[in-house]
């Protein structure tokens, strides 16, 4: 049986960025460890991935105005405080911390995956306002703009570092409907993470989130899709049906 994803079209569709979009490629384990052997220093992948997510686990400790709050200069901060977790045997902290740096603004490092680009056109044709929302800094502009069918499709995009709360503070969702010009109930989160993009939006009020489920790992209860095309197909089912 397929569940129902929403009871109404939305009238404006969030998306997350990493994860749901775009992925890094090389993967962040890579480029991390890449960073390390620069400085001569040889590093297992695994154990490089392990301190990765850890470090992300636990990378919003001193926040400056509270949890989950953030600015441009934070994210700096915290990246720093990443890569020194996850690199501690490099001998220059701020050469690997600047190249790491660099190398995420940078389009070239990131990859389009393949559902992305018919079902953001698909959604355009419904005339659904389409943005970006993540956990991200203003880098990601640069990213966005140097993939064409980014750059061609999306509207807009919220970023945690710009507008000063990181999901899943409400904040965040309240801030992205402000900006969009849209009630919360018009607005449907779509991502990756169920905390995220699911569950936050949720709490914070809007129509909900779809978690995109590429992996088939979520539970059966959580709304979901297996891609974006499926995703977007049932928009226009939704919009067909009513």
């Amino acid at each position: 049986m397929v569940i129902p994803l929403f009871d109404r079209s939305p009238s404006g569709i969030v998306f997350d960025a990493v994860g749901t979009l775009i992925e890094p490629e090389p993967s962040s384990t890579i480029a991390y460890r890449d960073a390390a052997r620069r400085q001569g220093i040889e590093l297992d992948p695994e154990l490089v991935r392990d301190r990765f997510y850890r470090a992300l686990a636990a990378d919003d400790l001193n926040p400056p105005h509270g949890p989950l709050t953030t600015d441009e200069s934070y994210e700096r901060i915290r990246w720093r405080r990443i890569v020194a977790h996850c690199l501690p045997e490099i001998p220059d902290l701020d050469r690997a911390f600047s190249e790491l740096w660099e190398h995420f603004a940078r389009p070239s490092s990131w990859c389009v995956y393949d559902d992305v680009e018919p079902a953001l056109r698909a959604i355009k044709r419904l005339g659904k306002a389409i943005w970006v929302g993540s956990n991200f800094d203003a880098r990601l502009r640069g990213v966005v703009a140097g993939h064409p069918v980014l750059a061609e499709t999306l509207d807009s995009l919220v970023i945690s570092s710009e507008i000063g709360f990181r999901k899943p503070h409400p904040g965040f969702y309240l801030n992205a409907c402000k900006l969009m010009a849209l009630e919360p109930g018009d607005v449907l989160f779509v991502g990756d993470d169920p905390a995220h993009d699911v569950e936050g939006p949720r709490l914070a009020g809007l129509r909900g989130g779809i978690l995109i489920d590429r992996k088939r790992r979520a539970a059966e209860q959580i709304p979901r899709a297996l891609n974006l095309v499926e995703l977007a197909d049932r928009i226009r089912a939704r919009i067909d049906h009513n």
